[in-house]
């Protein structure tokens, strides 16, 4: 892709997608300051050149920059675009058998809203519960390490944060 068939705008929305692959496109919209007709437009001719291709994940479409992601990798970009579904699967990751009671202690949303994520994660074959009683305890059983591995990559501040809950829990102890 030669700089001269490109404008700024278009240059700047190929750059935004290439440093945050799987977000949808009111996402893109929003932290871009564009319309979406703007973005629609430049987003179209970059799809026409080749260099972004979308994945419709539910009702929302996810852009990526083009022959840089496997199909697995893809999908859990699109997965993890979502601020409240990274946070779930990083308890699930690193607190087997947490109850939803407890994930909407954790987290902060309201059980209809972890159900839903919850749910999704199920038909998606990333999570299992097990009844115990009148608790469900949910355990992730996706790929561990491709989960960390796009956290890491693409949104780094989930895992300062939850380094920084690790050395608070461990001065807890101390104290």
């Amino acid at each position: 892709m030669s700089g001269k068939e490109l404008n700024e705008t278009t240059k700047r929305v190929f750059e935004f997608i290439k440093e945050n692959p799987g977000l949808n496109f009111n996402e893109i919209s929003r932290r871009l300051g564009l319309a979406k007709g703007d973005l629609q437009y430049h987003i179209y001719k970059l799809e026409k050149m080749g260099v972004v291709k979308s994945k419709r994940s539910g009702l929302k479409r996810h852009y990526f920059p083009a022959g840089i992601f496997s199909e697995k990798e893809e999908d859990v970009l699109s997965l993890i675009s979502s601020e409240n579904m990274r946070e779930i699967i990083m308890y699930l990751i690193t607190n087997p058998g947490i109850t939803q009671k407890e994930l909407c202690e954790k987290i902060g949303l309201s059980p209809p809203t972890i159900n839903y994520y919850m749910s999704k994660l199920e038909k998606l074959g990333l999570v299992e519960g097990s009844r115990e009683g009148k608790f469900v305890r949910y355990y992730f059983v996706g790929d561990r390490e491709l989960f960390i591995k796009m956290i890491r990559n693409y949104h780094p501040s989930l895992l300062e944060r939850w380094a920084d809950r690790i050395v608070d829990i461990f001065l807890d102890f101390g104290g």
